[in-house]
C-alpha cells in the first residue's frame, strides 16, 4: 500500500506541466504577470470558445500589451495546480481592471463564466481592493481563461497577484503602501510647502486685486491638485478615475503651463514694455489650448492613444524650450533682480520638467526607490517648488521696491506738503511784514509830523512868550521829544527790513552811544566780525532794545561808574554783556530799581531767553537769547 501511494504521489510530481502554478507554494501572495500566458486579438473576431491553447505564449521580459496597439481583443490563459490543503484563493488583477474569468472543464471541453468578483475594503489604503475568488482542490490542475477589457487607462495598471484570503492585510501593505512609502511622504512634504505658497499668493490677490496674482495662485492650484491626483492613484482603484487619468494628465500639467506664461507676460507688463514677447507668449498659450482640443479625443481612443501621448510629450518639449527662449530674451532686455528671480526659477522649472519626461520614458515599478515610477513626479513637483521659492524671492523683492517707491512719493508728497505750507506762511510773513511796514510808514508820516509840529511851536511860543509861560511850554518840548524818540523806537521795532541780527546790533551800537554822549562815561564796545546774517523778529529785538536801555538807565542813576564795556557776541546764542566800575548794587537801595530787573528779566524770558546780573567791582548785566529758537 505505501509503495502504491509513492508511486502515485511521484507520478503527480513528474506529470505536473511545467507552465502550472503551483498554488501551494505561495504563503502570503505572489506575482504572476510573467507566469500567465497571453493571446491578443488584433481582428477583433476571435472569443473565448475559439481560441486553442497552443495561441497563448508567455511574455518573457516584455509587459504583456503593445502600448502601441491597444484597439484589440485581450485574453490570458491562468494554469494553476494546488500542493496545500488550502482551496480558496483569490486573485487581484491591477487598478481599474474588467474582465470575464472562465472556468474550463477538461471532462466536456466546455468555458464555465464565473461570477466570482468582489470588492474588499482594506484599512491599509482605506478604500475597497477588487478581487476574484477561485478554488483549486488539492492535487487537481485547474485552467482559467480571462477575457479582459484593456483599455488606454488601464492597461498600465494590469499587475496580476494571487493570493491567500487571510493574507489580505499583508498583501495590501507590503504591495501598495511599502514600496510607495518615502514617495509618499516626500510628496505629502511637498504639497503642504506648495498649498502654503498657493495660499500666500492667493491673500496677496485679494489684498491687491492684481491679476497676475491671480494667475500664479491659480497656476499653483492647478499643479497642487496634479500632484494631489498622482498621489491618490497609489490608492484608488475605480475604473472611472483612471478613465480620466490622461484628461487630468494633460489637461492640469497644460492650464498650469499656461496660466505660468500669462502671470510672466502680465507681472513684467510685456504688452507695455515688450510687445514682441508679449505676442510670443499669447502664441505660446493659444497653440497649447488648441493642442489640448485637437490631442485630447485623440487621446481617448485605444487605436491613437499612443500617438497622442507621445504627442503630448512633444509639445511639452516644445513648449519648454520655446519659453526657455522667450525668458533668454526677456532677461537680455530686461536685466534686474526681480526678473532673474523669476526667470531663475522658470528655468529650474523647464530644466527638472525635461528631466522628469524622459525619466518618464525608461521608469517602472519597483520596489527600488530611485527606479521608481513616481520619481518623475517629484522631479517635476521639486522643479515646480523650486519656480515658487525663486517667485517668492522676486514678490520679496517687489514688495521691497515698491515699499522704497512708496516711501519715496510720501517723502516727495510731504516735501511738496512742505513747500506749501513754506510758501503759505511766507505770505503770511509778506503780509504781516507789509502790514507792520504800512503802520510804521502811517506812524511816521502821520503822529511823527504831529508831534515834531508840536515841538517846533513849542520852540516858537518859548521864544515869544513872558517867563511866566515858559515852564509849561519847556515841559510841552521834552515831553514832545521824549514821544518822538519813543515813536521812533516802535517804528524801527515795526520795520521788516530791520529784522536782521547786523541792524540790531549797528541799532543798539547807535544807541548806546547816543545815550553816553553827553555824560562823562569812557564807553567801550565790541562787535562780533563778521556778524551772522540772521533773522531776528521785531518782537526779540523790542524785548532786547527794552532790556538794554533799562540797563543803562540803572548804570546812569546808580552805579556811579566812570566806565562802561559792552560786548556784543554771536553764536548759538546772541549775547549783550554791559559792565561798569561802579559801586554795584546796594542792597538797601535795590526796592528803587527792583521793578527795571524783573522787566528785564520777564521781557527776556518771554522770548526764551535769559537775563544774568551779577555785582564784583562793579555790575556786571548780561542779556542773552537763543539764535535758533527766534519766530520769524
Amino acid at each position: 500500500m505505501t509503495a502504491i501511494t509513492f508511486l502515485w504521489c511521484w507520478s503527480f510530481a513528474t506529470a505536473q506541466p511545467a507552465d502550472f502554478i503551483d498554488l501551494g507554494k505561495i504563503s502570503e501572495y505572489d506575482t504572476v504577470l510573467r507566469r500567465l500566458s497571453y493571446f491578443t486579438d488584433y481582428t477583433k473576431q476571435r472569443t473565448i470558445d475559439n481560441i486553442t491553447p497552443g495561441e497563448f505564449v508567455y511574455p518573457g521580459e516584455k509587459f504583456p500589451f503593445d502600448k502601441t496597439r491597444l484597439d484589440a481583443r485581450y485574453f490570458i490563459k491562468l494554469s494553476v495546480t494546488n500542493s496545500s490543503s488550502k482551496d480558496t484563493f483569490w486573485l487581484y488583477a491591477g487598478r481599474a481592471q474588467r474582465y470575464t474569468m472562465y472556468e474550463y472543464d477538461s471532462s466536456t471541453a466546455t468555458m464555465k463564466a464565473l461570477n466570482n468578483q468582489f470588492g474588499s475594503f482594506s484599512y491599509t489604503v482605506f478604500n475597497e481592493v477588487p478581487y476574484a475568488s477561485f478554488t483549486v482542490k488539492k492535487g487537481t490542475y485547474k485552467t482559467f481563461y480571462i477575457r479582459t477589457d484593456i483599455n488606454f487607462y488601464n492597461w498600465h495598471q494590469f499587475d496580476p497577484v494571487i493570493l491567500l484570503p487571510n493574507e489580505q492585510t499583508a498583501f495590501t501593505f507590503n504591495h501598495f503602501v511599502r514600496p510607495n512609502r518615502l514617495y509618499v511622504y516626500i510628496t505629502i512634504a511637498l504639497l503642504g510647502i506648495m498649498f502654503s505658497m498657493f495660499a500666500y499668493t492667493l491673500t496677496i490677490f485679494f489684498q491687491t486685486l492684481k491679476i497676475e496674482y491671480l494667475y500664479y495662485s491659480g497656476a499653483m492650484f492647478v499643479f497642487v491638485i496634479y500632484f494631489l491626483l498622482r498621489l491618490l492613484n497609489l490608492f484608488i482603484f475605480d475604473d472611472l478615475y483612471y478613465f480620466f487619468y490622461d484628461f487630468r494628465y494633460q489637461v492640469l500639467q497644460l492650464s498650469g503651463n499656461m496660466l505660468i506664461l500669462l502671470f510672466i507676460s502680465s507681472f513684467f507688463t510685456l504688452r507695455n514694455n515688450f510687445p514682441g514677447l508679449y505676442k510670443h507668449f499669447r502664441i505660446l498659450v493659444l497653440i497649447q489650448f488648441i493642442f489640448l482640443t485637437i490631442n485630447l479625443p485623440l487621446t481617448y481612443t485605444n487605436r491613437y492613444n499612443h500617438i497622442g501621448n507621445i504627442a503630448f510629450d512633444t509639445i511639452r518639449m516644445i513648449v519648454l524650450l520655446y519659453a526657455a527662449c522667450l525668458l533668454s530674451i526677456l532677461i537680455i532686455r530686461k536685466s534686474n533682480k526681480e526678473v532673474r528671480y523669476v526667470a531663475t526659477g522658470a528655468f529650474i522649472a523647464i530644466l527638472l520638467s525635461c528631466i522628469a519626461l524622459y525619466i518618464d520614458r525608461w521608469s517602472e515599478y519597483e520596489y527600488h526607490f530611485f527606479r521608481h515610477a513616481g520619481i518623475p513626479v517629484l522631479v517635476f513637483m521639486l522643479g515646480i517648488l523650486l519656480q515658487m521659492l525663486l517667485f517668492m524671492q522676486g514678490l520679496s523683492y517687489r514688495a521691497r521696491m515698491q515699499e522704497a517707491q512708496r516711501i519715496r512719493a510720501v517723502e516727495k508728497l510731504q516735501l511738496e506738503n512742505d513747500r506749501k505750507e513754506l510758501e503759505k506762511y511766507k505770505a503770511i510773513i509778506d503780509a504781516r511784514d507789509k502790514e507792520r511796514n504800512r503802520i510804521s510808514q502811517e506812524i511816521h508820516d502821520d503822529i511823527g509830523s504831529g508831534l515834531t509840529s508840536i515841538r517846533l511851536l513849542s520852540e516858537i511860543a518859548k521864544v515869544k512868550s513872558t517867563q511866566d509861560d515858559s515852564k509849561e511850554l519847556e515841559k510841552i518840548s521834552e515831553t514832545s521829544n521824549i514821544l518822538i524818540d519813543k515813536m521812533n523806537e516802535i517804528i524801527w521795532t515795526l520795520n521788516s527790513r530791520n529784522d536782521t541780527l547786523p541792524n540790531l546790533i549797528a541799532y543798539l551800537r547807535h544807541l548806546i552811544v547816543e545815550y553816553f554822549e553827553p555824560m562823562p562815561f569812557r564807553l567801550h564796545i565790541v562787535t562780533p566780525d563778521p556778524i551772522p546774517e540772521i533773522t531776528v523778529s521785531g518782537k526779540i529785538r523790542r524785548n532786547i532794545l527794552l532790556s538794554v536801555k533799562e540797563a543803562l538807565h540803572n548804570i546812569v542813576k546808580h552805579s556811579q561808574a566812570t566806565q562802561v564795556n559792552v560786548q556784543f557776541t554771536a553764536g548759538e546764542h546772541f549775547s549783550i554783556t554791559i559792565t561798569d566800575n561802579g559801586i554795584g548794587i546796594n542792597p538797601s537801595a535795590i526796592r528803587s530799581y527792583n521793578n527795571g530787573l524783573l522787566n528785564m528779566k520777564d521781557r527776556l524770558s518771554a522770548v526764551g531767553g535769559s537775563c544774568i546780573i551779577s555785582t564784583h567791582d562793579g555790575t556786571s548785566v548780561i542779556l542773552r537769547v537763543p539764535l535758533t529758537s527766534y519766530p520769524l
